[in-house]
């Protein structure tokens, strides 16, 4: 398959690798010839320097053979324009990054028939989605759902209170309901095996079936001797997209007691809010202000989320909150080279956008073989859900035999709907479905194992 991706940056070089992986024909084009220079390094495209908007530089790109056009720019209008650009000469399928909602709030017929845009992409809206996710998992730094939702990646950092974890191995753990599938320690991940040891402050990542961990002996060493279990307070500072739209997902679970605050610098747009949210009180003022936060009891709150559009904002924000003894943190990053250092200094959980928007671009992608890519830790993991077949190496054998890449894991496997977490004896059979965890160096060797 032929598929032009317009916008080299981070989130269009993510997804052109990914789709070099899986042997697409795949055209870059980015109108800064300097962010050119890395996909021409290291990956297989034909790179392009022009507007990918432009008619000229699609026909010099193909366009006219492409199957699919992914514009990813900073820019909405020059990604609308290149996919209204791209369906004149016919492609099939165009997707294209928007951040503004005037172009597509209560206008679909608009933007499908008029627009030239099969599949817009809100990634303001992603995260918003995924910061709801992490406040619905109290503890959580990570939430990831496979398998058509039945099966959910968790991430979780160990402190003090995870005793009941820190110190044993994982075959004294004895785990049932769940896999422990990787390790981040002091900024490495390994792939643990029986005698790998839990240690404190060690970041684990843990595979189980849906509805599971409520009652997990992982869940139930994590929040040991924590002060909640369930939030009920919840701060927000920043009242843009992705501020609004949490706030917005946050009103229709409305439990019992759940309380939400959201602070708001601009009075404008902090007036809008209040008339927009019914359930959420909002505070017209600056979120990194201490006697603010002070005054509006953030001590007391559960939760406090930092979701400006500025990452320098967020990270002290957030970190005012934990002077004042918030527990859960949760950040908005727009440069993922900063969230080790949040992480370092305290920060729960970070949410990045551009990855979240990569991997959900790569979800619209797959099919037959491979049904699900997801990014972890800054893109260093991957996990893959895909389908076996009768030509994949790692069939009909036990796992541990079958030569599985040392860096990857089969967390699950799904069976006739049922999901199993494999031990060494039993065997991937065709037709299964498995979802694998793996480190960025072994996925070509996972692939071939699999047979992608």
């Amino acid at each position: 398959m032929v598929i032009i991706v317009i916008g080299a940056g981070k989130v269009g070089f993510r997804v052109a690798r990914q789709l070099v992986q899986e042997s697409h024909d795949v055209v870059l084009i980015d109108i800064d010839p300097q962010r050119l220079e890395p996909a021409r390094e290291v990956l297989d495209v034909m790179a392009i320097h022009g507007n990918g908007a432009a008619p000229k530089v699609l026909e010099q790109a193909g366009v006219r053979n492409a199957e699919m056009v992914i514009a990813v720019t900073g820019r909405d209008e020059v990604n609308i324009l290149a996919c209204l650009a791209a369906k004149h000469y016919g492609v099939k399928t165009t997707v294209a990054r928007v951040r503004n909602p005037e172009y597509s709030v209560g206008s679909d017929a608009l933007v499908k028939n008029q627009l030239g845009v099969d599949i817009m992409i809100h990634p303001e809206r992603l995260a918003a989605r995924e910061i709801v996710d992490l406040l619905r998992t109290p503890a959580a730094t990570e939430v990831r759902h496979f398998a058509d939702g039945s099966v959910e990646l968790l991430g979780f950092k160990l402190n003090s209170s995870a005793s009941a974890l820190t110190g044993k191995t994982l075959e004294e753990l004895r785990l049932q309901d769940c896999l422990i599938v990787a390790i981040d320690r002091n900024g490495s991940l390994l792939i643990p095996r029986g005698k790998t040891r839990l240690e404190p402050g060690d970041h684990i990542y843990v595979l189980g079936k849906m509805g599971h961990f409520g009652r997990s002996t992982v869940m139930s060493g994590i929040l040991a001797g924590r002060i909640h279990a369930q939030i009920k307070t919840i701060t927000i500072v920043g009242g843009g997209e992705i501020g609004f739209h949490a706030c917005q997902a946050l009103e229709r679970l409305r439990r019992d007691g759940l309380s939400l605050k959201l602070i708001e610098k601009d009075a404008d747009r902090a007036r809008w809010l209040a008339e927009s949210l019914a359930y959420t009180l909002v505070i017209h003022g600056d979120g990194t202000n201490i006697d603010l936060l002070d005054s509006e009891n953030i001590a007391g709150t559960d939760a406090f989320v930092a979701a400006t559009s500025h990452d320098e904002t967020n990270i002290m924000a957030a970190l005012l909150a934990n002077r004042l003894g918030v527990r859960e943190t949760i950040i908005r990053l727009e440069r993922e080279e900063y969230a080790p250092v949040a992480e370092a200094t305290g920060i729960y959980a970070t949410v990045v956008p551009r990855l979240i928007m990569a991997s959900t671009i790569l979800k619209l992608l797959q099919e037959d073989k491979l049904l699900d890519v997801t990014f972890l830790k800054q893109g260093k993991a991957t996990v893959l859900e895909a389908m076996v077949f009768d030509d994949a190496p790692v069939t009909r054998k036990p796992l541990k035999w079958a030569g599985f890449p040392e860096h990857a894991l089969i967390g699950m496997l799904i069976r006739n709907g049922d999901t199993i977490i494999p031990r060494g004896n039993d065997q991937v059979m065709p037709g299964d479905r498995v979802v694998v965890f793996s480190l960025e160096e072994a996925i070509p060797s996972v692939r071939k194992a699999l047979g992608l």
